[in-house]
């Protein structure tokens, strides 16, 4: 998925990763080990793009903050409960819901 300013692209993998793509720069500013299975989903959440939620085949949904990210790759939150992979994930775009 494109960022709201169009300057970055994310996008999930199949080695269990999230990448984001400056597309100015022509270079991966992030990337991160982002769940225990395929990535099948992701997107930004707000115009800031500092949001990103992804969904994979280990059946969790995530949200990752990326001005956390300095020294840490964690979640700042996961969501649990689904019963097969999450396909699809898509974002409101108003920093609340998706």
């Amino acid at each position: 998925k494109f960022s709201t300013d169009g300057r970055e692209v994310v996008a999930g993998s199949s080695d269990d990763s999230i990448y984001v793509y400056d597309l100015e720069a022509n270079r991966v500013s992030l990337r991160t080990v982002a769940h225990t299975s395929d990535v099948n989903t992701v997107c930004f959440d707000d115009e800031s793009g500092n949001l990103i939620f992804s969904g994979s085949d280990d059946n969790l949904g995530k949200v990752w903050d990326r001005r956390c990210f300095i020294g840490r790759d964690k979640p700042a939150g996961v969501l649990v409960g689904h019963l097969e992979g999450v396909t699809l994930i898509d974002s409101r775009r108003d920093g609340r819901y998706f």
